[in-house]
């Protein structure tokens, strides 16, 4: 990510917050609803944008991390705990231990080997409701049961509270994940993410980091699950497989997966699309699958970096010719001067 993207970024998501802590709620009905749903799932392509755009690791397990922790949450209900704040701590912590999975795999593995673990992983956390039919419902789901005390008090389905309550949630995390990028810290991880062997050589610890990178955007995905469960009062068997995490991808793909806002984007892009498709037939998901292909191969930087090249190239910027080549790069990305960079 350049440094002018890098400081539009902040603006231009303020902007959107402001906008969108106004006008929806104004327009009301089921835009408020949906709304809620997009940034929650986009939580889900946050995090799997962390871990693959700038740690370049290909995670397929943030759907383990959002299922298990919707499911914590209602299976505690079931036990009779209500407090809120447990819930919350609960769910956390159950996406916490699955993270350190995870973890384990960055450690040993990376490339084709690491993305099979992932899947694989996640595909056993699919099965663990049939599993476990007295405690999860199997197939059938299982409602979160307390009306709206685990949820602070707020109701997702009436007036606006719970709407304004997940988007001051994602707000806070973007803006988190937003300082951790630009921190010296991010751009070790982005260094790693290009050139693990040439940043390892500049003194970093590799593991360390894509431990801690793993870990936060698991969180990410375990918060999402976590509002998921509040917001819907049920949670099903699909959350944990595959086609969740695969979503979360996709979502990441579309909107521009080295971006912080573009998994956003992507996510309400996308459901939105399928929304109104399944509206008109049963065809969606081939439109769908046609449509992400013609993406894929078209803008494969997603539509953030699309626009983000536009700008680039409309508006070109004095040192931006000096970040072109692969040293400089990883040079900026180590946190190196303006004049390093040039005399690269």
């Amino acid at each position: 990510m350049n440094r002018l993207g890098v400081a539009r970024e902040p603006l231009i998501g303020a902007l959107i917050v402001l906008v969108l802590a106004v006008v929806p709620p104004l327009i009301g009905g089921y835009v408020v609803r949906g709304l809620t749903g997009y940034m929650i799932f986009g939580l889900l392509a946050l995090s799997v944008g962390l871990i693959t755009g700038y740690g370049r690791l290909f995670n397929l397990g943030a759907g383990a991390n959002f299922g298990v922790s919707a499911y914590t949450v209602a299976i505690l209900t079931h036990f009779g705990i209500f407090n809120p704040f447990l819930l919350f701590a609960a769910a956390m912590f159950a996406g916490f231990l699955v993270s350190l999975l995870f973890s384990f795999y960055a450690l040993v593995a990376s490339g084709i080997e690491y993305l099979m673990l992932t899947f694989l992983t996640t595909a056993a956390f699919a099965a663990l409701p049939l599993a476990t039919l007295s405690l999860t419902g199997g197939d059938n789901g299982l409602r979160v049961l307390g009306g709206t005390a685990p949820s602070f008090g707020l109701n997702p389905l009436i007036g606006n509270s719970f709407y304004w309550f997940v988007l001051a949630v994602v707000s806070l995390i973007t803006l988190l994940s937003w300082y951790i990028l630009t921190s010296q810290s991010g751009k070790a991880i982005q260094a790693i993410g290009r050139n693990p062997g040439r940043a390892a050589a500049m003194g970093y610890s590799v593991p360390r980091f894509r431990v801690a990178l793993t870990i936060y955007s698991s969180l990410i995905a375990s918060l999402g699950g976590w509002l998921y469960a509040l917001q819907t009062s049920f949670v099903f068997i699909d959350l944990l497989g595959i086609t969740n995490s695969t979503n979360g991808l996709v979502y990441a793909l579309i909107g521009g997966v080295d971006t912080i806002l573009g998994p956003f984007l992507g996510t309400a892009l996308l459901r939105a699309l399928t929304d109104q498709l399944s509206r008109v037939g049963s065809q969606s998901s081939l439109f769908i699958g046609i449509m992400l292909m013609l993406v894929v191969y078209l803008i494969p930087e997603g539509v953030l970096g699309l626009w983000r090249r536009f700008m680039r190239r409309r508006f070109p910027r004095q040192g931006d010719r000096s970040l072109e080549t692969p040293e400089a790069a990883e040079a900026v990305a180590a946190g190196l001067t303006a004049e390093n960079v040039e005399a690269l």
